[in-house]
């Protein structure tokens, strides 16, 4: 009896004695952060030869974690459109959903760090990032140690995201791009051939308001057609994440592409060798354009009863029509937008969409403005040939920026 007692003593003290160990590992948990086409997120968890391909399980730190008695909690920014746990309730009593975005800009900010690069790993009080330096930290047992104290409380609010510099930055960019699309060669010289042969009569109001209605339709048919496109990248993004590093590459040698060959133009456009500028209409569509131009400026100048509301209609078709082909010389740095902006909170990329726009048509608006009541296009042209060197250049600096954009997000190093 006595040794039957004593063995169930002796068991219940190798119990106890496993028990604190057990629940200590359960107490080790980190956050990881990682993006689908990222790939030094993709060398982290083992994948040598890019992403989803060349696996090898001792190279997956991930694993080494897990198998260390870590709990790794994955959050991938490009993927997970919504976090659950991370749902609050507003004042309203509406229960709100954040993003996987959201939730790592709010750790980004509770832990005071002021860059928003993947792969990085929250723990305890710390975070780790860049590649070897994680390896390491999980090699010489620093993550581990660190994993046993709890994470820092973070707060997370719905479009936390685009509140940081990064969100802010890309702001600037973007009234930025639409700026300078609007000084795009293409867009002005179609305007002021439309304001010429309409005719410059004394009635200016008359003029700037068919000119603005013009340009009204080339907002609202640029406007629509991003959105449309937008819709559709954000609808099928999941789609687009399988073989998003292919389309990432592929949008980083266009970008690049684009930026030698508004150098190359720049450098033309500074010799005055304007014969030579490669980045712009083809010839068949100028010749298109012209004739569609023409022929709706006659309508408009040759019927004399028409009135004020039916000059409006034609001049708001020509625009709609005149959009469309515009968008072969003027969609590369609206395309290239649209891709950067199409994971982004909905709303917000909307909002972009729209600012974008807005300052795309502002230097055609000036432009209207100056030439009638100057009564001439003229001296607007000459001073877009004056300036066209700058124009070239500023795209060129432009697409730089995009390709860099697209460089940091295939190997988060900037």
């Amino acid at each position: 009896m006595k040794k039957v007692m004593l063995m169930s003593l002796f068991l219940l003290l190798i119990f106890t004695s496993l028990a604190p160990n057990e629940t200590l590992s359960e107490s080790h948990v980190v956050v990881y952060f990682k993006e689908t086409t990222c790939e030094v997120c993709a060398a982290f968890q083992g994948y040598m030869d890019g992403v989803g391909e060349g696996y090898d399980v001792s190279m997956d730190y991930v694993k080494k974690m897990e198998d260390q008695g870590i709990t790794v909690i994955i959050y991938d920014i490009m993927e997970n459109p919504v976090v659950p746990e991370y749902n609050y309730v507003d004042a309203d009593g509406n229960e709100v959903e954040v993003t996987a975005l959201d939730v790592f800009a709010a750790f980004n900010t509770s832990y005071g760090r002021t860059i928003s690069t993947v792969p990085v790993v929250f723990a305890g009080d710390q975070y780790f990032d860049g590649l070897e330096n994680l390896r390491q930290a999980i090699d010489n047992g620093t993550i581990y140690e660190k994993s046993a104290s709890p994470l820092i409380e973070v707060n997370v609010e719905k479009g936390q995201a685009y509140q940081e510099l990064t969100g802010f930055f890309g702001f600037l960019l973007v009234l930025g791009a639409g700026l300078l699309d609007g000084f795009n060669p293409c867009a002005i010289a179609l305007l002021l051939l439309f304001i010429s042969l309409l005719g410059f009569s004394d009635n200016k109001k008359r003029l700037i308001l068919v000119s603005f209605v013009y340009i009204s339709a080339l907002f609202l048919s640029y406007f629509l057609i991003g959105a449309f496109l937008l819709e559709v990248l954000q609808k099928f993004s999941a789609e687009l994440a399988v073989i998003g590093t292919i389309i990432n590459w592929f949008v980083l040698f266009l970008v690049f592409f684009l930026f030698l060959f508004n150098m190359y133009d720049f450098i033309q456009a500074r010799n005055e060798r304007y014969g030579k500028i490669k980045n712009q209409l083809p010839k068949w569509i100028q010749r298109y354009n012209k004739k569609i131009v023409q022929s709706f400026t006659s309508l408009i100048n040759g019927d004399q009863n028409k009135g004020l509301f039916g000059v409006l209609i034609l001049t708001f078709t020509l625009g709609i029509l005149l959009s469309i082909t515009e968008l072969v010389c003027t969609g590369q740095i609206y395309f290239g937008i649209l891709y950067g902006i199409h994971t982004m909170q909905s709303a917000y990329a909307y909002i972009l969409l729209l600012f974008y726009n807005l300052m795309f048509v502002l230097p055609l608006i000036v432009i209207a403005v100056v030439s009638v009541r100057l009564k001439s296009t003229f001296s607007v042209s000459n001073w877009v040939r004056e300036h066209l060197p700058t124009i070239k250049l500023l795209n060129a600096l432009l697409f730089f920026i995009i390709f860099l954009y697209f460089f940091n997000r295939l190997f988060h190093i900037l």
